[in-house]
């Protein structure tokens, strides 16, 4: 009886340490799809922004030079049309409202000046990428995308996903990106629930990529992130891990 015992007991110590390679390699493979998902996260973004700062410059030219509202018009929608994920390009005067709409002419008459995504244009040299908002008159959800030029902000109108990866290889992984402060800008699947102190370690940490290993609630997750070199977001990927994944920080 006891030799039964014993070969049992050593059949599951056998068993475990059969499984532990497993359980590490299926970890470090979750590891990785959390980090492509942040690299081709950073990757989408970086080739919308390129191409909304290039569109706001010229933009800003237009409305320089030409002399003719419905012109004007017809040449920001032009724009608008060659930039990814973008549905409209809007220029907003000096004194707040709305004076060119790349979507609709004539334009509808607005008052923006209370918009954080102008406030912060003027503030700052260089392209500003806003938080997720509602637009007033379409009551859809976008990313605004804004620059200062002169008399006039200049902001391009991305879609709400537009700048994550939502077609990555990865189905269990979320995407997302967030600013420089660690504000969201947006994460997908939109049902996701993160703690804010996820953000805020990433907007946080020191270099241009990198991953942790957290708790957040009952859950263990990888994060893994890439700073944008150029432009003020950090882009994200986020995975679950076996619950035998060695825990670095916990967030509850």
């Amino acid at each position: 009886m006891g030799i039964r015992c014993f070969h049992k007991c050593l059949l599951i110590v056998i068993s475990f340490a059969t499984c532990l390679p497993a359980f590490a390699d299926d970890t470090e493979f979750r590891i990785r799809e959390a980090q492509q998902s942040a690299r081709i996260s950073l990757l989408t973004a970086e080739r919308v922004l390129y191409a909304a700062d290039q569109a706001i410059d010229a933009a800003a030219r237009i409305i320089s030079t030409i002399d003719n509202e419905r012109l004007i018009h017809e040449e920001i929608k032009r724009l608008a049309q060659g930039v990814p994920g973008v549905r409209a390009l809007i220029v907003i005067g000096p004194d707040g409202r709305l004076k060119y709409d790349s979507y609709r002419y004539p334009v509808t008459d607005l008052n923006l000046s209370d918009r954080d995504y102008y406030r912060e244009a003027a503030r700052r040299s260089g392209l500003a990428v806003g938080q997720t908002v509602v637009g007033r008159t379409s009551g859809l959800s976008f990313v605004p995308i804004s620059k200062r030029s002169g008399d006039f902000t200049i902001a391009a109108i991305a879609g709400q996903y537009s700048m994550v990866d939502i077609e990555t290889s990865c189905a269990d992984c979320w995407a997302g990106m967030v600013r420089k402060d660690g504000e969201l800008v947006s994460v997908f699947p939109p049902e996701s629930e993160f703690d804010q102190k996820i953000y805020d370690l990433i907007a946080d940490e020191p270099g241009n990529s990198g991953t942790k290993i957290l708790r957040q609630h009952q859950s263990i997750i990888v994060v893994a992130w890439a700073r944008s070199l150029t432009f003020p977001i950090i882009s994200f990927g986020i995975r679950g891990l076996p619950d035998t994944a060695h825990v670095e920080i916990d967030v509850n």
